[in-house]
């Protein structure tokens, strides 16, 4: 079984990412390649291990929250070194590689195999887009999301680095809006209306109206520096609310969105 590998993965994992982050900080020629090289295998081992769980339990591996923990590691490392590659950006792959540990970290403190079995609701062509989609979006926006907050309250924060990291605000966005347009296409096949104001799907909508207002203010309004960073922080809050606090609350016991794990 794949999944006992776990432990031991992410260990390895996190370990190679905070060896990027620590040589992210040193500017010899050596330190440079060691950083990109090392965050590079960590996620592509983990990228190894999302496939090779995948194939042993015969279902895509998002059904769980720990399992779309995996999956947001692996993604916000990837825009992180991404971003990194790009733009030179230290401070967005310090703290993409950090968020992305901490998330592993969880799992390997509240592991939550699940097993082979996939409901029906989720035996469709549109699970897996749906899923990627959003938690695609998930990684690029909280990335952004806390790396202009650093930016903006930083004392010796630079005007471009700033620019950079909003650019990824926009294909987040994007990506956010996607996946709830193929959710509600999903949702019309399945039970047969678009839209059921769940709760999932009120948070989902409300996540998406701050991200369309960040996008507002920095067009707009590009000298309010930090007014978007308090709105990027508080962005950042109602999309962590959409992804792992809907669970909690007490209108959501009877929500379709609510699959366990």
């Amino acid at each position: 079984m794949v999944w006992n590998y776990f432990v031991p993965v992410a260990l390895t994992v996190i370990l190679l990412w905070l060896v990027s982050v620590y040589f992210n900080h040193k500017e010899s020629a050596k330190g440079k390649i060691i950083l990109w090289y090392s965050g590079v295998t960590a996620s592509a081992l983990l990228g190894v291990f999302i496939i090779l769980y995948w194939f042993d339990i015969k279902r895509p591996p998002m059904r769980t929250m720990a399992e779309t923990r995996i999956w947001y590691s692996f993604l916000v490392s990837l825009v992180s070194l991404s971003v990194f590659k790009a733009y030179r950006s230290k401070n967005m792959l310090t703290i993409g590689l950090i968020m992305a540990s901490v998330f592993l970290v969880v799992d390997i403190i509240h592991p939550e195999y699940q097993g082979r079995f996939l409901m029906p609701a989720l035996q469709s062509p549109w699970f897996i887009p749906h899923v990627v989609s959003y938690m695609l979006a998930y990684a690029v926006l909280a990335s952004a999301s806390l790396s202009v907050a650093w930016t903006s309250f930083s004392k010796g924060s630079v005007h471009d680095e700033l620019q950079q990291q909003m650019r990824l605000v926009y294909p987040g966005f994007a990506l956010l809006t996607l996946g709830m347009l193929l959710g509600a296409y999903w949702a019309k096949f399945a039970w047969g209306d678009y839209w059921a104001w769940d709760p999932k799907e009120v948070w989902a909508l409300i996540t998406w109206f701050f991200y369309l207002l960040v996008i507002h203010i920095h067009r707009y309004l590009p000298t309010k520096r930090k007014l978007l960073a308090h709105l990027m922080i508080v962005a950042l809050g109602v999309l962590l609310i959409t992804w792992l606090g809907i669970k909690y609350l007490p209108s959501a016991s009877q929500s379709i969105h609510v699959y366990g794990g």
